[in-house]
């Protein structure tokens, strides 16, 4: 279990995201599936999914008109390249997924 605390407070300090600005306007938590949080700091946008289940298309709003490089920052993967202002992404997970887009301009 102290391992566990240990990574997400490490990922809370490297990341610092209540610094960063949240973008409720994004998303509706009672419409839009799965449930989605988006954070923008700096020039990277950050979001997070969450559904008991989800396989299937979740779709990254408030991107700019630029290409963004998309990874699960927790399990440090690789999710390949998007595409803003609106992109999808097709992805499958359990109770979570926290991604960062980085512009890769």
């Amino acid at each position: 279990k102290e391992g566990e605390w240990k990574k997400w407070v490490d990922i809370y300090k490297e990341k610092m995201l209540p610094e960063g600005t949240y973008l409720g306007e994004l998303y509706d938590i009672g419409f839009d599936k799965p449930e989605t949080h988006a954070i923008k700091k700096g020039s990277d946008l950050y979001y997070a999914f969450y559904a008991k289940d989800w396989n299937g298309d979740v779709e990254l709003r408030g991107l700019e008109d630029k290409t963004y490089k998309v990874t699960d920052y927790v399990n440090n993967v690789d999710l390949g390249v998007v595409k803003g202002p609106i992109a999808k992404l097709n992805v499958k997970f359990q109770k979570h997924l926290l991604i960062e887009c980085s512009p890769s301009n």
